[in-house]
């Protein structure tokens, strides 16, 4: 694959994860209960969604090698789920950056490392992102967090858990977790203690 294809494939990904911004959006206008509860039906039509494709059912746009190869669970669902637990446990303003650093956040590394060609799908979730990639999700995260929250020394707090989240790989029995999970957790729990001081 070209690299103008590569980062046309991945501007379509990220595109739809761009989409996620929604969440917080719904999130600033409707109470936090109503929320949940669409979380709940979200995550019960998700989770049939996948058992259908993994039985080859129904199939997905955008996926990755791996979640076409019914490798790996959808990335989307963690996504999902990173926002779901964003929303019960953070402070609504905290949830909101969170969830946003995760979806421009993430869109903005993804693309900058197909810009760079560092992407390499094959070494995804195996070894630490460039530090150039790494400098646009802080910068990126950063300005999302001073946007929300007006505060910098919580932006800072903010910007450092998602990009370390989505820079760094993080196993547990040596199995991948997925990035658009531990982003909005990593960062709403950096925020979260930097707003205490």
């Amino acid at each position: 694959m070209s690299k103008l294809s590569a980062l046309r494939e991945e501007a379509k990904r990220k595109t739809v994860h761009i989409c996620g911004i929604a969440i917080p959006v719904l999130y600033l206008f409707l109470p936090k209960d109503s929320i949940i509860l669409g979380f709940v039906l979200s995550l019960f039509i998700i989770f049939i969604i996948e058992w259908l494709r993994f039985r080859g059912v129904v199939s997905l746009p955008f996926l990755r090698k791996k979640e076409e190869e019914k490798k790996e669970i959808g990335a989307y669902v963690f996504f999902v789920i990173g926002a779901f637990i964003s929303i019960l446990i953070f402070e609504k303003s905290i949830a909101i950056a969170a969830i946003c650093m995760l979806a421009i956040g993430d869109a903005a590394s993804a693309l900058a490392g197909e810009v760079m060609s560092v992407n390499n799908p094959g070494m995804q979730g195996k070894r630490m992102k460039p530090p150039a990639v790494m400098l646009v999700m802080f910068i990126t995260s950063l300005v999302i967090g001073c946007l929300v929250l007006h505060s910098l020394p919580v932006a800072v707090c903010g910007a450092l858990g998602a990009t370390i989240a989505d820079g760094v790989p993080l196993k547990v029995q040596k199995v991948a977790i997925n990035d658009n999970l531990t982003i909005p957790l990593f960062s709403g729990l950096m925020m979260s203690f930097g707003s205490l001081w």
